[in-house]
């Protein structure tokens, strides 16, 4: 049984059950939720989660996903997994933590309530992604947790954006000098998604410019054409956070950044599968004010 597994099982107290491994889930899927739309959407993620779980004979993490099923099937506040929570792999720790950030950035910014189906499943998919990721011994549902979380954050985030109000009409108004729109570009290693020191001067500057003319920041990941689909379009998504994260520690939000990910997807240059290509491993930076 892992930290996370004890932890939980311990604090609920009330909601714990009588018996073997694993009966929590009976308890949780008897029950009819209540609360908000989030809570419930929580609620069903969780007991599925739960239920997958228990198939494979984790009892300890079927517990605890029933366990936090229960909780917000009541309407009670659920937290995401603490990055703390879990024995990660080392190399794993980073995109984790900038992907919680992410997912809480957008809860701070009223997610549960303006995008309440999109944010349960990012918050669900989190941990999937974070029990996996502990496991690691499941590399295809690894993927698939890190890729459904990517996707669902990816709807809260354009729910999120407040639609631009309509300017009044005044006769004949000064133009107003618009801040030139710029993009850099940030290139990879292969196969990876560490930035260099001179990345991060590069992106400092970024910021600099941003913050200056209060400009909206996009950031695009790619990668060459070595690998699977599947595994380019996770690694676009690892380099995009990685910028993202970096952009963070010197004070834009991960929530303010919009991030895509498009994998093998409009390369710089054009290659036949499984060609090393650097130009193609990159993170495309733009600062827009439109």
């Amino acid at each position: 049984m892992n930290k996370i597994a004890n932890a939980f099982i311990a604090g609920i107290g009330s909601l714990a059950l009588a018996g073997c491994a694993g009966t929590g889930l009976e308890s949780a899927k008897d029950q009819t939720p209540t609360g908000s739309e989030f809570s419930k959407s929580l609620y069903d993620g969780y007991l599925g989660l739960s239920e997958g779980e228990y198939a494979e004979y984790d009892f300890a993490d079927s517990d605890v996903f029933a366990q936090k099923a229960s909780l917000a099937g009541t309407g009670a506040e659920v937290m995401p997994d603490e990055i703390s929570d879990r024995d990660l792999p080392e190399d794993r720790v980073g995109v984790l933590s900038s992907s919680r950030a992410r997912l809480m950035s957008a809860m701070a910014a009223g997610a549960a309530a303006k995008s309440p189906q999109s944010a349960a499943e990012a918050q669900v998919m989190f941990d999937c992604w974070m029990q996996e990721q502990e496991e690691n011994r499941q590399p295809e549902d690894i993927d698939a947790c890190q890729a459904a979380f990517s996707s669902a954050m990816t709807k809260v985030e354009s729910d999120l954006e407040e639609p631009k109000a309509v300017a009044a009409v005044a006769p004949e108004p000064k133009p107003v000098p618009q801040p030139e729109d710029k993009s850099w570009v940030i290139y990879f290693g292969f196969d990876s998604a560490d930035l260099s020191a001179e990345d991060a001067e590069k992106i400092k500057e970024i910021v600099t410019y941003a913050k200056e003319n209060d400009a909206k920041v996009s950031l695009t990941g790619h990668t060459d054409r070595v690998g699977s689909d599947d595994y380019n379009n996770l690694l676009s998504v690892e380099r995009a956070s990685a910028v993202a994260k970096a952009m963070g520690d010197q004070g834009i939000a991960t929530g303010e950044v919009q991030m895509i990910s498009l994998g093998e997807k409009d390369p710089a240059v054009a290659t036949v599968d499984e060609v090393k290509e650097p130009l193609n491993r990159r993170v495309v930076v733009k600062v827009s004010n439109n």
